[in-house]
């Protein structure tokens, strides 16, 4: 009996550690390469649930391309920094935590909306922020 209960453990370690490949199917690559190059392109959406930021959004942001996709992403890099640090104390209005990477290509878009969110926030919430 024991012989058996090792046998099915045995089998059943083994099959655990095959090599599965039903999501890793061999991508065929055409002379252009155009298959690949959509397989490397990354998009990010930026989804805002709190109720009021689409509104003010619209009536209070000014032309995207007031400042340049560094200087956002610089300005975001310390209010998610600010932000995280406020979520890790136990702050009530800062209940989640952003995953931010500084080196990470978000594009201009979404660079200056999540900017304006934090600015949002600051005014919503009476909560600085950023000391400016």
């Amino acid at each position: 009996m024991k012989k058996i209960i090792f046998l099915v453990i045995t089998c059943l370690f083994m099959y655990s550690c095959s090599t599965q490949y039903v999501f890793n199917k061999p991508i065929p690559i055409d002379d252009t390469n155009s298959k690949v190059a959509e397989l490397d392109s990354t998009e990010y959406e930026l989804l805002i649930l709190d109720i009021g930021f689409d509104s003010w959004f619209a009536t209070r942001s000014s032309i995207a391309m007031a400042h340049s996709n560094t200087y956002y992403k610089n300005w975001n890099h310390i209010y998610v920094t600010e932000w995280n640090q406020k979520h890790l104390q136990g702050h009530p209005c800062f209940e989640n935590y952003i995953e931010y990477n500084l080196f990470e290509n978000y594009g201009l878009d979404i660079n200056y909306k999540l900017y304006n969110y934090f600015l949002f926030v600051e005014e919503k919430t009476g909560v600085s922020l950023v000391r400016r």
